[in-house]
């Protein structure tokens, strides 16, 4: 038989390549779509997706702008062409007003899509591993460039395999959509860099324009790029091919440099406006009502201020003002739009805080005495509960996100990049190689030291996800590594990098489908008592159906008390035709009051006592984060009350705190709630602290 030809061969394997990288991408999505059927809308994308399907319907982004538009826009599409009903809606005070409550505004949508509402989220979710795969492929040709197809191979089997991605990559949230267009964008200013064209120049502008369309994080590659740029500069030298004729010279060099950074820049922002439709794009910088501290300066005069209904905005606004009013800057047209600079100063407002004698100021109406005094750097401030390892607190951890890593990434992969270290270290490089192992360093790097010192948010591993697949990219080294030892070493090493890919994937497999609960066994695994984190990392409100599923299968006709952890109405049931019987469970006295603004009635509220019976606790709940709750009252539909939860120098207990001396009967549905069958005297051993919750 004749021998193959290199071509033959080359063709060959770029075949091969060609089908496992389709492979691994579609098992990628099998499993994130049997995921998300199984789990129901998680917190936040109950808010996203109705805010989405007003941007199509409405043409306008005032709902909600607190997160870049891209990614509700695609997953709105398919629903609103499934038509939900929606006209009611914007004849509603929630739409109409000129503060619109987004969380007034979602639990109308579902009141009113109540027979088709899991099957609406469904179908948008579907869209949502469309990010997911793009991140693949960005991972699969980096890593391959670098280190070769197998080295790809590699990097992308750690990335469809990863929980955490998994975890995310269903969900109609930002954070694999920004994930995956952050990394694809520095990828395409990377091949810029290796070959500075006009082309390639658009090419990187129109990326960054749509990674900031996903995330307002995403605004760290503007520093990190030019960065990126005087480091390739520094190590590399100028490109070969980067004039054309060398003769040019430098200057000219740097000329087209500095052109071709501001028509990047110049398209990024082009882009950025048309996903937001140009709305609002050539409004004087002036006339915004800002509250951040970046985007304000002190008020100390007894100007009158505008009101919003959401007290953290309406506190700061009282105290500052746009610093760009009455400036030379401010009468100049902004080319962002409306919504954007508005949405990126409301999350800069939370991740600032808010000083909290500004919020007593409001309170008690003495808002004027309390301008006169400075701020200071070191002011308490009105923030978010954080929690880690059992401890729920006001103010974060330094160290949160790398523990939150720790706990949540697979140990095979933590296998792996140890070994990718240990390649870095011990193989030579040329300097261009130098800066190519930078530039995968270095976004992580950014993220991690500007989510630990620069925020005080310590709400999830989600904030630091875009760091993912830079790490496995980079992971994709150990493959040449392995192949330039000698034998017996190479095998050795191939076995070890083997087998700590199957303990990733295995780790996937083994939680299937609940990747949110994932926890690496070395932390204690997902169902620990304390669990490490709460929130988005373990109990996101995704398990009700599961929850409904099991009291239907195993106790029909016995009521359970709930105390649930989202934004569905357990009632939802009841009113698809699907039976669920449910009552809040009594709270710790002083632990909740009802929400301003409920004036439906009658209002059930809590349970008076604790009876004999069957609970369901959200682990979220149990250990203490604030949240709203549901009253069981057909009537009410809406939260109608609030449990506060750990309130510093008041109390350091929780409504529902006291289920934590019980025993669930079986392991947490979906790892998130906790399930309790009490005796008598199971009531009994807590009667004590339940004692004034008649009250």
């Amino acid at each position: 038989m004749p021998e193959t030809t290199p071509a033959g061969r080359g063709l060959r394997v770029r075949l091969v390549t060609s089908l496992a990288v389709i492979g691994l991408l579609t098992a990628h999505y099998a499993l994130a779509a049997r995921s998300l059927v199984e789990e129901n809308p998680t917190v936040d994308e109950v808010v996203h997706l109705p805010a989405g399907v007003t941007y199509w319907q409405q043409g306008t982004f005032r709902l909600y702008h607190h997160n870049p538009p891209l990614f509700k826009l695609v997953a709105a599409l398919p629903v609103v062409l499934a038509r939900p009903v929606t006209e009611p809606l914007y004849t509603l005070q929630s739409w109409r007003s000129p503060d619109p409550s987004p969380t007034t505004f979602s639990q109308s949508f579902a009141r009113f899509n109540i027979p088709r509402y899991f099957e609406l989220f469904q179908l948008a979710r579907l869209t949502m591993p469309i990010f997911s795969i793009i991140g693949g492929l960005v991972v699969f040709a980096w890593s391959a460039r670098l280190y070769g197809n197998g080295a790809g191979l590699l990097s992308l089997a750690l990335w469809v395999s990863c929980p955490n991605i998994l975890a995310h990559a269903r969900l109609i949230t930002s954070d694999v959509c920004s994930t995956a267009l952050g990394a694809g964008a520095t990828y395409v200013f990377w091949r810029y860099l290796q070959r500075p064209t006009w082309r390639w120049a658009a090419a990187a502008g129109l990326a960054l324009g749509l990674a900031q369309l996903s995330k307002f994080s995403m605004l760290l590659l503007y520093a990190i790029w030019p960065f990126l740029w005087l480091v390739r500069l520094g190590l590399a030298g100028i490109p070969a091919d980067a004039l054309g004729r060398p003769s040019r010279g430098i200057l000219r060099f740097l000329g087209q440099a500095l052109a071709q950074g501001a028509a990047i820049v110049a398209v990024s922002i082009l882009t950025i406006d048309a996903g937001y439709f140009f709305e609002g794009v050539g409004i004087p910088l002036g006339k915004f009502e800002f509250g951040s501290r970046t985007l304000t300066r002190p008020l100390t005069s007894d100007l009158v201020r505008p009101r919003s209904k959401n007290l953290l905005y309406d506190t700061a606004w009282q105290f500052r003002i746009n610093r760009f009013r009455d400036t030379w800057l401010g009468r100049l047209p902004s080319p962002w739009p409306e919504h954007y600079l508005l949405g990126f100063d409301e999350q800069k407002i939370e991740t600032e805080g808010i000083p909290q004698r500004f919020v007593k100021a409001v309170r008690t109406n003495t808002v004027a005495e309390e301008r006169l005094r400075p701020e200071t750097a070191h002011e308490v401030k009105d923030a978010y509960a954080v929690y880690l390892n059992g401890v729920l607190r006001r103010t974060g951890w330094w160290d949160y996100y790398l523990r939150a890593l720790l706990y949540k990434v697979p140990e095979g992969t933590w296998i792996l990049v140890g070994l990718s270290l240990v390649t870095l270290v011990l193989v030579r490089r040329s300097r261009a190689e130098w800066f190519d192992e930078i530039a995968l360093g270095t976004v992580p790097v950014v993220i991690l030291f500007s989510m630990t010192v620069l925020t005080d948010i310590n709400l999830g591993l989600r904030y630091v996800l875009a760091i993912l697949p830079y790490v496995f990219i980079s992971v994709g080294k150990v493959v040449p590594g392995c192949l330039s030892l000698r034998r017996p070493w190479r095998f050795a090493a191939g076995f070890l990098v083997a087998g700590s890919l199957g303990l990733t994937i295995g780790a996937s497999v083994w939680i299937h489908p609940h990747y949110l609960a994932y926890f690496n066994w070395a932390s204690g695994g997902p169902d620990r008592s304390p669990p490490r984190l709460i929130d988005s990392n373990l109990d996101w409100g995704q398990d009700l159906v599961a929850l409904q599923k099991w009291w239907r299968e195993t106790i029909p006709n016995e009521p359970i008390g709930l105390a649930y952890f989202g934004q569905i109405n357990p009632s939802i049931f009841a009113m698809r035709g699907e039976a669920f019987a449910w009552f809040l469970p009594p709270v710790r006295p002083g632990t909740t009051s009802q929400l301003p603004g409920q004036t439906r009635a009658p209002l059930i509220g809590p349970a008076r006592t604790l009876t004999p019976g069957y609970y369901a606790v959200s682990a979220t709940l149990l250990y203490g984060l604030p949240w709203r709750l549901y009253d069981p009252a057909p009537q009410a539909w809406e939260p109608a009350w609030n449990a506060h939860g750990l309130e510093p120098d008041t109390h350091d207990f929780a409504a529902f705190d006291y289920f934590r001396e019980f025993q669930p009967i079986m392991p947490p549905i979906g790892h998130s709630i906790y399930v309790y069958h009490l005796t008598e005297a199971d009531v009994a051993r807590v009667a004590a602290k339940l004692e004034g919750a008649a009250s």
